[in-house]
């Protein structure tokens, strides 16, 4: 297939555009988009809880990814030195910034920053810190007391067990089970989360004993990483290095880069809302070694591999990284933030095809709201017609009238949400996650319609949630079919220390 076109005379927004429409042409064969049955969180959950689980089926739906190409016309952008993997003269000539210049067709950072968003039209959020809930409140006030309670109940060092196990440290008392599960290979995302949720519910409570448990975990988890089992290198996870591997060799594994988002955004969440300046260290280490790896792919094989290891969920990487972009000013964290925003699918966004249908929602989402976060800092036009478009999209098409969206955690076809009606509606994290696309847009624009929005999806999706006053029980799925309970969908009720969902933690 012949290069792109050149691009040294359009403007920054057909630049991006061009750019995102020939990924979805170049690499097509493999960054596909196409969902597998493995896609699916539960389907995953029940495949590893279950003794003998039929691995063929594992071979069998990942069979046409075992046997990448290394051809890319990508790579054909590229310096053969840079190419050429295991020489030094490799390494100093693959540096981040020519791959920035190649991304961005010749533009650098300094032009991307002169084009950012003038802030000052911005909706400016007011600090937690200066906002308390009336505790008598019977909606509001009693969520936020439901769910202090269930942070206050958590134990450090049950939290951090698995972590500690894999760096080889001495680990006092038993995991969690569910999800957080000794052998579960989505294990630590939920201690991530924690992590958010203890920052947020600090700075609008300031609960001391909180404090000190959220200060106890980044402590623990700041052991972890600099443990000699983690060579000092950055690694931080409660499962090894080795699913890494697995995930760039397009082989099974279970969404490790969706617990390393949930990790590093937490640790940022203690950094800048409570201050923890080694939580922000940590980051930066975590972002350093994971640069190294994707650098280490696109070397070895291409950039079109690392496309194609973006069919496997990867959470909000490219949102984390471009919020540490604004804190650092480190180009490395910006390329890789590129390096995590899924073309193929921003490429049917950006000619406003509604081509949603069949995704995975969840591992969707965050894709846009990463674009949403490249939009304030680099002030690129695209990003904000795509997470307009988007938004539109799911509102008018595949959205409940309770602002929920997603059937088992799919997207299916436009318009046609009778036929959908069951118990396995609205997963609680597209609710989490399509909240913060609508408050982004929120912000920018000023248009009541996202804050209509907002208010709709939080009360029946985020609030329906919790069961009562009952701590640590909530649902994975709000069921929409006639007469439907919520104690009967397929996951039911949770319980407060062996389910641990990836709903526990949105």
């Amino acid at each position: 297939m012949a290069p792109a076109p050149p691009l040294v005379m359009a403007t920054a927004t057909a630049v991006a555009l061009v750019l995102l429409l020939s990924c979805v042409a170049v690499v097509a064969k493999e960054c596909t988009n196409v969902p597998t049955q493995l896609s699916s969180h539960t389907v995953r959950a029940r495949l590893q809880s279950t003794p003998g689980a039929e691995e063929w089926r594992w071979r069998e739906l990942f069979h046409d990814h075992l046997n990448p190409t290394d051809e890319s016309a990508w790579m054909d952008l590229l310096p053969l030195a840079a190419a050429a993997a295991g020489s030094a003269e490799a390494t100093e000539e693959f540096d981040w910034a020519m791959l920035y210049r190649t991304l961005k067709g010749g533009v650098g950072s300094s032009a991307a920053r002169a084009g950012a968003p003038p802030s000052s039209s911005f909706l400016v959020e007011a600090s937690l810190h200066d906002v308390r809930l009336d505790p008598g409140d019977e909606v509001y006030g009693r969520a936020q007391q439901t769910n202090l309670e269930y942070l206050l109940l958590l134990d450090v060092d049950r939290l951090v067990w698995s972590f500690r196990r894999q760096a080889g440290l001495p680990a006092p008392g038993v995991p969690y089970g569910g999800w957080e599960g000794a052998v579960v290979e989505l294990r630590g995302h939920f201690v991530g989360h924690y992590l958010s949720a203890a920052a947020k519910m600090w700075a609008s409570t300031h609960n001391g004993t909180l404090a000190g448990k959220m200060s106890a975990v980044v402590d623990a988890l700041h052991a972890c990483q600099q443990a000699p089992a983690n060579g000092g290198a950055g690694y931080l996870s409660a499962f090894p290095a080795e699913f890494f591997d697995r995930f760039e060799a397009i082989q099974p594994v279970w969404a490790p880069y969706y617990t390393i988002h949930k990790i590093m955004q937490g640790l940022l969440d203690q950094y800048t809302v409570a201050g923890n300046g080694k939580a922000l260290a940590m980051v930066v280490a975590m972002a350093g070694y994971f640069g190294e790896r994707v650098r280490s792919v696109i070397q070895r094989h291409s950039i079109e591999r690392h496309w194609t290891s973006l069919n496997e969920e990867t959470g909000g990487m490219n949102d984390v990284l471009y919020q540490l972009y604004a804190i650092t000013n480190d180009q490395r964290h910006l390329v890789l933030a590129h390096l995590f925003d899924k073309p193929c699918f921003l490429g049917l966004l950006a000619v406003q095809a509604d081509s949603l249908s069949d995704f995975h929602a969840n591992t969707h989402i965050p894709i846009v709201v990463g674009g949403q976060m490249r939009y304030e800092v680099t002030g690129d036009p695209l990003y904000k017609e795509i997470a307009t478009f988007f938004m539109d999209v799911v509102n008018s098409s595949h959205t409940y009238a309770t602002g929920g969206t997603s059937v088992s955690e799919f997207w299916f076809d436009p318009k046609r949400l009778a036929e959908t009606l069951t118990t396995e509606n609205e997963e609680s994290c597209t609710t989490y996650n399509m909240l913060k696309v609508s408050r982004h847009l929120f912000r920018w624009t000023k248009e009541i319609a996202y804050a209509d929005y907002y208010e709709r999806a939080l009360i029946n999706g985020v609030l329906s949630i919790q069961r009562g006053r009952d701590p640590g029980v909530m649902i994975y799925m709000l069921p929409q079919g006639p007469g439907k309970s919520k104690a009967v969908s397929y996951h039911g009720w949770g319980t407060q220390y062996d389910s641990f969902w990836c709903c526990y933690g949105t």
